[in-house]
């Protein structure tokens, strides 16, 4: 991990952290934030955009990860922003669930 610099960690990390603990709520707590259908294909489509909330922030950070390294600065910044924006859209869903 030498080769990243200790602020860019401190902004990509937390993306990881974040979507792991709000993970337990999506997978375990019984939290729809879409709503509930009674249609088994609408039920199903909502189930992936509501585990989206936390898989995206996960492999957003693995991008920025391996864009940095591609030397790629621009992109990995942007991937830890676009991150962020998902966990903080997460968070306020269950939030308000």
């Amino acid at each position: 991990m030498s080769q990243y610099p200790i602020w860019f960690l401190a902004i990509s990390f937390p993306n990881v952290i974040v979507a792991m603990m709000l993970m337990i709520f999506f997978l375990f707590g019984g939290i729809h934030p879409f709503g509930d259908v009674d249609a088994l294909f609408w039920s199903f489509i909502l189930y992936l955009f509501t585990q989206l909330l936390w898989i995206v922030p996960v492999v957003l950070f693995f991008l920025s990860i391996f864009a940095w390294g591609w030397a790629r600065e621009r992109l990995a910044i942007g991937c830890c922003v676009a991150g962020w924006v998902v966990n903080i859209a997460a968070f306020l869903l269950v939030y308000n669930a």
